[in-house]
């Protein structure tokens, strides 16, 4: 089993890639804990997300790794533009409020695809040999995952809509206020 305390981390070290120690502060590294959040979010949703929540654990094995399977990517990518795709009619005509972790998890998966856009870009600037990793299919999977969880969200309302009731909306007329 491995060692779990290694006190690197009381320097603000960490195991980057099993090549490199780096800064807990390295783009990758909170990357990885953007998606552990994300997973942990999921988990908290009362749906069912455990193939979701274990391919994330995969993708942040991807990203430690420096390596990506293309092909399982392109399956999860498929999988959820499939649903997104075949659930389309269950978005309300509507407006509807976050509320609830399965919202919170769509907003902490934009901050993440944010953050790999972000080290993507930084990476382009540097010569192909130097860059860490191709961070393109992780940017399409994050775009994909964020749409299905808009799709869930929608979904939950329209299947528990006292959830989503607003009760001072229903209180006040719908003239706009100077």
């Amino acid at each position: 089993m491995a060692q779990i305390t290694t006190k690197t981390g009381d320097r603000g070290m960490t195991q980057l890639n099993p090549d490199r120690i780096s800064s807990k502060t390295h783009p990758i590294i909170a990357i990885m804990g953007e998606l552990d959040e994300l997973s942990c979010v999921l988990g908290m949703s009362g749906d069912k997300f455990d193939s979701i929540q274990t391919f994330l654990s995969e993708l942040m094995g991807y990203l430690y790794y420096r390596h990506i399977d293309v092909r399982r990517m392109a399956d999860q990518v498929e999988f959820l533009e499939l649903y997104i795709t075949s659930h389309n009619n269950s978005i309300p005509t509507w407006f509807v409020n976050p509320r609830g972790p399965t919202s919170l998890a769509r907003a902490v998966c934009r901050r993440a695809e944010r953050s790999v856009v972000e080290f993507a870009e930084s990476e382009r600037a540097k010569p192909e040999s130097e860059r860490y990793m191709n961070m393109d299919p992780i940017m399409q999977y994050l775009n994909r995952l964020s749409d299905f969880l808009f799709v869930k969200t929608f979904e939950r309302a329209v299947e528990e809509p006292q959830l989503f009731h607003d009760e001072l909306a229903t209180q006040l007329p719908l003239a706009a206020v100077a």
